[in-house]
C-alpha cells in the first residue's frame, strides 16, 4: 500500500525540491560566466600554485605522495604541501577530460554544493527543526568567501565539506551506531586534516559526545575500542603527513607551500587583525551581511538565555574554544587572508540559525525581517564578488591572461626548458601561466649578474621578463643572448654562458 502524507509533509516535500532547485540554479548562474576563467583576482598566486601542482601530477608523475611545484630550480620539483587530494582530483579530470581551466573550478563547485547539501543536515541534526537546516543551507552558499574561493582551485574547500560531512557522519552514528556511518565518519574528518589540518577542529564536540557518552556507559567495550581507532587515525595520519612534507620542504629546499604556525608578532598588530576581521572582514566576506545579522541575534539569545540543557550547548562551546584557539595560534595569516577563517564558519552559522529560529516564532515584522536578511546574501555576494572581483582587472598581467599573447609566449620555446623567470613578486604565477619551470626572480633588483650566473650553471637557459629596463643593465647584457618572442611588455630572450 502507497503511503499517504500528511498535508505539511506535502508542503515540505515541495518546497524542499523549490529551495534545492532555486539554490543550486541561481549559485550556478551567477557562477557560469566565470567557469573557464584561468586564475584571477585575489589571492591568485594560491590558485596558480595548486593548479601547477595538479597540472603537473597530470603531465609527470600521478604519485599523490611527491607533490611538483613549478619554482623549482634544477630539482624534479618534488616538495612538501598539505596532502594534495584536491590537486589529485583535478589531475584525474585532466586524465579523463584533456587539460581545461574549467575543470578545477567545476570539481571546486561540486566539492562546494555538496559541502552546503552536508550542512542543511547539520543544522537540521543540531536544531531539530527542518527549516532551520535551509536556513544554515541559504547562509553558507551565499556567504561571500565560500561563493568566491566555491569554484577557485583552492583546497580548503574540499576540508571544509570533510569537516561538516564527518561531523554529521558521527551524529547520526551517536543515534544509529552503525559501523558505515562511523566509517564515513572516519574517512571524511581525517581527509579535512589532511587537507587542511586546522579542520580536525570538528574533533572538539566529537571529543565531548565521546567523553560524555561513556560517562554515561551508553557505548559496549567494542564501540570502545572502534572510537579509540577513530581519533588515532583521524589525528595520528594528518601528523604523520605534515611531518613527511616538513621532510620533504627541507630535502628538496623548495618552500612554495608554509607550514608553519603564524600568531601576530606583538599584541598590538594582533589588536588591529581582531578589529579589521571583526569589522571588515566577517560583515563583507566571511559572512556577508545578512548572516552577520541573524548571527548577532543568535548571539545576543545565546547570552540573554543560554541553553544549557541542549545537548549541543556544551560541545558547542568547547568548538568554540577550539577555534578560538585556532585563530589566535594563526592570527598573522587573518590579516589578509579570509580564507583561514572558512574553519569559523559552521559554527557562526549554526548560531545564525539559532537567531532565525527566534524570528521565526516571533510575531510580525520579524517574519519579514527574517526573509529581508535571507535575500540580501545572494544580493551581496554578487555585489562584493561578481562585480567586486571577476569583473575587475584578474591581478594577472594582460599578456598572461589573454588566451593568444599566453599561447604565443609559451609556444616562444620548448616546455621542457628550465627558465628564469620575473618580475613576479608572487613567485608561482608567470611560470603557471606560461607553463614553464625553473626559477623566478621577485624583483629586478634581485636578478644581478651573479644571480643570472648562478641560475645558468643549474641549466637555466631563456629569460622571461616583463621589466624592459632590466635587459638594458650593463652588467647583464654579457649574459643575455638573441631576442625569441615579444608580445606587450613580455620579452624572450636566450641566455648566453659568460666563463
Amino acid at each position: 500500500m502507497a503511503e499517504v502524507l500528511s498535508a505539511p509533509e506535502v508542503l515540505y516535500s515541495r518546497f524542499r525540491i523549490w529551495f534545492w532547485a532555486m539554490l543550486v540554479g541561481l549559485n550556478f548562474l551567477l557562477h557560469a560566466p566565470y567557469f573557464s576563467l584561468p586564475p584571477a583576482s585575489v589571492h591568485v598566486w594560491r590558485q596558480s600554485d595548486t593548479m601547477a601542482v595538479a597540472r603537473n601530477f597530470y603531465e609527470e608523475d600521478m604519485n599523490i605522495l611527491r607533490p611538483r611545484v613549478n619554482r623549482r630550480g634544477a630539482t624534479d620539483g618534488v616538495t612538501g604541501m598539505q596532502f594534495p587530494a584536491y590537486e589529485w582530483l583535478v589531475a584525474g579530470a585532466y586524465s579523463v577530460f584533456g587539460f581545461h581551466e574549467a575543470l578545477p573550478r567545476l570539481l571546486n563547485w561540486l566539492i562546494y554544493m555538496a559541502g552546503v547539501v552536508a550542512f542543511y543536515h547539520l543544522a537540521r541534526q543540531v536544531s531539530g527543526a527542518k527549516h532551520l537546516g535551509f536556513v544554515g543551507a541559504w547562509c553558507l552558499a551565499w556567504s561571500p568567501e565560500m561563493y568566491y574561493h566555491g569554484i577557485n582551485a583552492l583546497p580548503d574547500i574540499l576540508a571544509l565539506t570533510c569537516s561538516v560531512a564527518g561531523l554529521l557522519w558521527f551524529v547520526r552514528w551517536r543515534e544509529t551506531p552503525r559501523p558505515s556511518l562511523l566509517l564515513l565518519s572516519l574517512l571524511a574528518v581525517t581527509l579535512g586534516g589532511l587537507t587542511k589540518l586546522q579542520y580536525l577542529a570538528v574533533g572538539f564536540p566529537i571529543a565531548v559526545f565521546v567523553g560524555r557518552d561513556a560517562l554515561t556507559r551508553r557505548y559496549s567495550a567494542g564501540q570502545l575500542g572502534q572510537l579509540a581507532a577513530y581519533a588515532g587515525l583521524a589525528v595520528g595520519l594528518p601528523l604523520a603527513w605534515y611531518t613527511y612534507a616538513l621532510r620533504l620542504i627541507e630535502t628538496s629546499g623548495l618552500t612554495s607551500f608554509g607550514l608553519e604556525l603564524r600568531p601576530a608578532a606583538d599584541l598590538a598588530t594582533g589588536l588591529k587583525i581582531i578589529k579589521r576581521n571583526l569589522l571588515s572582514d566577517w560583515p563583507e566576506l566571511l559572512l556577508g551581511y545578512g548572516s552577520l545579522g541573524l548571527l548577532l541575534l543568535g548571539l545576543g539569545r545565546l547570552v540573554r538565555r543560554p541553553p544549557v540543557a541542549h545537548p549541543w550547548f556544551v560541545p558547542g562551546l568547547v568548538w568554540a574554544a577550539g577555534l578560538a584557539a585556532y585563530y589566535l595560534i594563526e592570527l598573522h595569516q587573518m590579516r589578509g587572508h579570509t580564507y583561514y577563517m572558512l574553519p569559523l564558519l559552521p559554527l557562526l552559522l549554526l548560531l545564525a540559525a539559532w537567531g532565525a529560529a527566534w524570528l521565526q516564532t516571533s510575531a510580525g515584522i520579524s517574519v519579514y525581517l527574517l526573509i529581508s536578511l535571507l535575500a540580501i546574501q545572494p544580493l551581496w555576494a554578487l555585489a562584493r564578488v561578481n562585480w567586486g572581483r571577476w569583473m575587475q582587472p584578474p591581478d594577472v598581467p594582460t599578456e598572461l591572461f589573454a588566451s593568444a599573447s599566453r599561447i604565443a609566449l609559451s609556444a616562444a620555446i620548448p616546455d621542457s626548458a628550465l627558465c628564469v623567470v620575473g618580475p613576479d613578486y608572487t613567485g608561482c604565477v608567470y611560470l603557471y601561466f606560461l607553463h614553464k619551470k625553473g626559477f623566478v626572480f621577485e624583483d629586478p633588483a634581485l636578478l644581478t649578474a651573479p644571480q643570472l650566473a648562478a641560475f645558468q650553471r643549474q641549466g637555466a637557459r631563456y629569460l622571461y621578463t616583463s621589466d624592459s629596463t632590466l635587459i638594458q643593465q650593463p652588467t647583464l647584457l654579457p649574459y643575455l643572448g638573441q631576442e625569441v618572442r615579444r608580445v606587450g611588455s613580455f620579452r624572450v630572450l636566450e641566455l648566453r654562458p659568460v666563463p
